[in-house]
């Protein structure tokens, strides 16, 4: 099996101009190698993700026909509850075995409102505060990415200012019984610009290495999983890879997981043509094709089961 190192930093280490050119180096490289690297010192506390969890747990453990009043289909899975087996990864014809809940920001001019359950009472703000914390660590990090590729540092900033980037809260059941037909989460990579993803309940999660070893991907608690996604992708040539991931069926299949990914999506209007000096630096020639932002989520939305 190949070996892969995901490398560590601190997001405080951006803060400071003695050790923030040393960790946008390790960011930029990281992304241009495997796709992931994983942030501590993120302020975020181990207490407040605990309370998010604890949360989720009771939200999720309610009866179905309670989560199922929090459906909103209109919004293509991108507001509220999305039920048990909905979602499949794109080309699979197996739906994931997971459900989840998700939001965004409020007063989106393209999405209707988000839905809050009425309980747990905390749901609102445990998980409202939470979206907000990750988008800000979410900011400063495409800020050192933009650093990386020579570009002024607001640059990825801006193109994410005010746009419907989504917290999903996902839960994986227990799995009643073994099956070879489906899995957690089956490989796929994310469609927007970098996921941030909170050390989940329990493990599972793996990335694809170049040559195709499946590698589990090991975080402490408290700590970020980061990764680049196909947007970022479209938008660098291919400099910064999205990485094909999964999450696998746990040995004990009686244990539920749950996991909090942000993903940071660029607004609807941002034009993802790659960047000539990505081109450069990559093929030499535009290896993906100009549409915005919104016309590639329109197409993964359909390719996923979503609209």
């Amino acid at each position: 099996m190949a070996d892969i190192s995901i490398p560590t930093i601190s997001l405080q280490s951006l803060d400071t101009p003695a050790t923030r050119a040393n960790s946008v180096q390790t960011i930029g490289r990281a992304l241009e190698q495997s796709g992931f690297f994983i942030v501590e010192d993120h302020g975020i506390s181990p207490g407040q993700i605990a309370e998010c969890y604890g949360v989720a747990e009771s939200f999720f453990t309610l009866p179905e026909q309670s989560k199922l009043a929090y459906h909103r289909p209109e919004s293509n899975g991108q507001r509220g509850f999305t039920e048990f087996g909905r979602e499949h990864a794109k080309g699979s014809v197996q739906a994931d075995l997971k459900e989840f809940f998700q939001i965004g920001r409020e007063n989106s001019d393209s999405l209707p409102p988000n839905v809050w359950p009425g309980e747990p009472a905390e749901f609102r703000e445990a998980i409202g505060g939470l979206y907000h914390q990750l988008e800000g660590i979410g900011m400063t990090l495409l800020g050192a990415c933009s650093e990386h590729l020579g570009l002024a540092p607001n640059f990825l900033p801006r193109l994410a200012e005010g746009s419907d980037s989504i917290l999903r809260v996902i839960h994986y059941p227990p799995i009643k019984q073994s099956t070879d037909s489906a899995s957690r989460s089956s490989a796929h990579q994310d469609i927007n610009f970098i996921t941030l993803l909170i050390q989940a309940t329990e493990g599972g999660l793996e990335l694809q290495t170049p040559d195709g070893d499946w590698v589990a991907i090991e975080a402490k608690a408290n700590q970020l999983i980061v990764d680049s996604c196909d947007m970022l992708a479209n938008l660098t040539n291919g400099q910064f890879r999205s990485t094909m991931h999964r999450v696998v069926n746990p040995p004990d299949l009686a244990k539920r997981r749950l996991s909090m990914p942000y993903f940071m999506h660029p607004t609807r209007d941002t034009d993802l043509t790659p960047l000539p000096a990505c081109i450069k630096r990559t093929s030499g020639q535009a290896d993906y094709p100009s549409w915005t932002a919104g016309e590639f989520l329109a197409k993964r939305l359909a390719e996923i089961g979503l609209a």
